[in-house]
């Protein structure tokens, strides 16, 4: 009886001790990651406010809203080290105020180039809110707990697309777009400060050296199975950020004919499938493994799905945008399962860098995506504020162009095989 009552007492306070830590660990960091994802996707829903007040063609549209992908990108490898060497805590809390400076910074700009630094600003300072995230779980929370903390992780990102749509549609309808980044600024000061004086946890400095970092670094983009393994998602993975940060909206509005409040809504429940899209991909990998299905089946599959949605969108067939939106989203989230499979594919010693180092890769193209569909659409001429169809049929030609050699690579691997490739 007393064996009982002390494994009882044991098993109610490691139920204490995980709820204080999920509180005080898991949604500080994922309130940061929430915030990442809400930057990174608002201008899908300001895109006429900016057009508008601005004057701003479709390529400087573009390049304004990759340049948080840019930014983003360059930040990767540095914060790798940062996290190592200083903890998630010291890391991500000031790095948050950069990005609310950026958000001051765009809301307060009546220029072009003044827009590109806020929001650059901003891109750098969210850089490091999946990966800050995904550290502090892995030093804080228990071993067991990890595969369920990185699917919430995935999935409040998503959250925070959701609120980028409807929820701040409906706020502009109090506010202006510019008074909504002030606001925006303050609510990331206010995470940034959770961030500080809410963890606690030990953390123990490594002493990693940049120069160590670099090395191992190149070791990584020297293997062919790193760039084998990364390609045949990574222009997909790029093509679904940029489209989701900016260009899904007009689509929605010039070519679907949506007014703003339906392609707010529209826009929703993309996201309501993109935080389905990540926990169901996550699960059925799980599921599929114990009978042998490689979790590259699962990716390149959910992959060939999502070009052909894309397909639907350069197609003109009468096809509910809804539908399209919900299916762009929701596999557009098998991209992302690359990060973890290219992980597994190099020596331990490597591990924690690569998804830095995949992420750069990921996030450079995503810029580069971005500004040139820009520039495709921005090579025809507005009629009554839209632009034509053929302009957008176009550019989704050329990204299902940059895609189909990633799926005949997919293809390589004979991925049907129940067998490691």
């Amino acid at each position: 009886m007393q064996n009982e009552q002390t494994t009882g007492a044991a098993v109610r306070d490691a139920q204490k001790s995980f709820a204080m830590l999920f509180l005080t660990i898991f949604i500080p960091f994922g309130l940061g990651h929430f915030v990442s994802y809400l930057f990174r996707t608002v201008n899908a829903v300001i895109y006429d406010d900016l057009a508008g007040e601005l004057h701003l063609p479709a390529e400087s549209l573009g390049l304004l809203t990759g340049i948080y992908f840019l930014t983003f990108a360059a930040a990767q490898l540095p914060l790798g080290v940062m996290l190592d060497r200083y903890g998630p805590r010291s890391v991500q809390s000031p790095m948050l105020l950069i990005a609310a400076a950026g958000s001051v910074i765009f809301s307060l700009s009546h220029s072009e180039a003044g827009l590109l630094v806020g929001r650059g600003l901003i891109g750098l300072g969210v850089a490091g809110s999946l990966m800050s995230a995904i550290k502090a779980c892995s030093i804080w929370l228990p071993v067991e707990r990890l595969p369920l903390s990185t699917a919430c992780l995935l999935s409040v990102g998503g959250l925070g697309a959701m609120a980028s749509t409807a929820p701040l549609h409906a706020m502009l309808q109090w506010v202006s777009w510019r008074q909504m980044f002030l606001l925006l600024a303050v609510m990331t000061v206010l995470i940034s400060g959770i961030i500080h004086f809410s963890v606690r946890g030990a953390f123990t400095p490594k002493n990693t050296r940049f120069s160590d970092m670099c090395r191992e670094v190149g070791r990584l983009y020297r293997s062919w199975v790193f760039w084998r393994l990364g390609l045949y998602s990574v222009f997909a993975n790029a093509t679904y950020m940029a489209i989701l940060a900016l260009w899904m909206g007009p689509w929605l509005h010039d070519v679907a004919g949506l007014s703003s409040s339906r392609m707010a809504d529209a826009l929703m429940s993309g996201t309501v499938a993109m935080v389905a899209g990540s926990l169901s991909f996550g699960w059925l990998t799980d599921y599929l493994r114990k009978y042998g299905v490689q979790p590259i089946m699962i990716c390149g599959s959910g992959v060939a799905i999502f070009v052909l949605f894309q397909l639907l969108m350069l197609s003109g067939l009468p096809i509910s945008p809804f539908i399209i939106t919900v299916g762009f989203s929701f596999f557009g989230t098998a991209a992302t399962m690359n990060y973890a499979i290219v992980a597994q594919s190099v020596e331990p010693a490597l591990a924690g860098r690569v998804s830095a180092s995949f992420n750069l890769v990921v996030f450079l193209l995503a810029f580069i995506v971005q500004w040139l569909v820009g520039m495709v659409i921005g090579r025809w001429h507005t009629v009554a504020g839209s632009y034509p169809v053929v302009a957008y049929q176009w550019s989704l030609a050329m990204l299902i162009a940059l895609q189909a050699p990633g799926l005949l690579l997919w293809l390589t691997f004979k991925p049907w095989q129940r067998k490691s490739i």
